[in-house]
């Protein structure tokens, strides 16, 4: 009974190192990567042979014979995906990855991917699942603004350079100096904000982390030295704790007074700012915030989207950057509109 089992196990790991077509693998390649899946499969190249020979039997995998050399692949793509069978549950977290993790993905991924989304979807069809997949959504605050176009050798360059740990040079094409150069850099990571790809990277021999936009790149070559990464690096920790992309003015938190709109106090009561928050209600229509918060432009950001239902009462120093703002801005509207 055991070695029927072991049998079984054996088939289903060949069946699963043999690529779909246009694809190809030698018997040899088939039995070496069988060997370093689990090294238990003790199996001789006359053994792969003779399996590989039985499942062409049952299932819809040929070879193509090459003077001596057999090449194996799966005729239909789509048999792959039912090994082992697939799932509804599997199916529809397929669906999701595809929906929304889309662009986070290597292209070689993707390409593998192909035949299990479409097979997820066939199988969703008409289930239960599949209309909550219709009737679930995520989404993005403000206009649904069009992603900026990405080259496509651009992307699997970055991504391949981030995957293998290896240097990639690009031309670079920087917002404030609007010419490209050429640089050398270090990938360390990929971050999505909304809908802009950044690749998170270290340029030529210098420590200092920075965000490379991808749809500013272009003639991207993949280098054979290996990436360097500085030490203690985490990406997590360059996001969360670090708050890079919020883009901090400053290392320290500051004391954020403000008086909101009973609105606004509504939807801060309900999504707090920061954990030592308070909420005073105050005489009229306006109410006391207070909390500490991190001193990054995206706090600025944040603020200006209220409007006038937001006033800043200190620190001192961020009511003056608004007040400066809120003087420019009706300098600039009390003038005729250009025709």
């Amino acid at each position: 009974m055991r070695r029927a089992v072991d049998t079984v196990f054996r088939y289903l790991a060949i069946l699963q190192c043999i690529p779909a077509d246009p694809g190809r693998k030698t018997t040899a390649r088939i039995l070496a990567e069988l060997r370093e899946r689990d090294p238990e499969f003790n199996v001789n190249a006359r053994t792969m042979q003779r399996d590989l020979e039985y499942l062409s039997g049952r299932f819809p995998i040929t070879c193509e014979t090459v003077g001596r050399t057999n090449h194996w692949y799966w005729i239909d793509s789509h048999a792959m995906t039912q090994l082992p069978a697939m799932t509804e549950h599997t199916a529809f977290a397929l669906r999701l990855a595809n929906e929304y993790l889309r662009p986070l993905m290597p292209p070689a991924t993707l390409r593998l991917l192909e035949s299990y989304f479409q097979h997820a979807n066939r199988l969703l069809k008409g289930s239960t699942l599949g209309s909550w997949a219709n009737r679930a959504r995520i989404i993005s605050r403000g206009p649904a603004l069009a992603p900026p176009p990405v080259r496509e050798d651009v992307q699997r360059a970055a991504y391949d350079a981030l995957l293998n740990k290896r240097l990639l040079e690009i031309n670079y094409r920087s917002r404030s100096q609007g010419r490209s150069r050429r640089v050398t850099l270090n990938p360390l990571g990929l971050v999505f904000r909304e809908t802009v790809a950044y690749l998170v990277a270290t340029a030529w021999n210098y420590p200092d982390v920075r965000h490379y936009a991808l749809h500013r790149m272009s003639k991207a070559r993949l280098l054979n030295q290996p990436a360097r990464t500085p030490p203690g690096f985490r990406l997590a920790s360059h996001i969360r704790d670090e708050l890079r992309f919020s883009y901090p003015l400053t290392s320290e938190k500051i004391p954020l007074r403000v008086a909101v709109s009973l609105e606004v106090a509504e939807h801060l009561a309900e999504r707090r700012v920061s954990g030592d928050q308070r909420v005073t209600r105050q005489i009229g229509d306006r109410v006391l915030v207070e909390a500490s918060v991190a001193d990054t432009q995206e706090l600025r950001w944040w603020l200006l989207g209220f409007g006038d239902a937001v006033e800043v009462l200190s620190p001192a120093s961020l009511r003056e950057e608004f007040s400066e703002q809120a003087r420019a801005m009706q300098a600039m509207y009390e003038t005729e509109s250009p025709s």
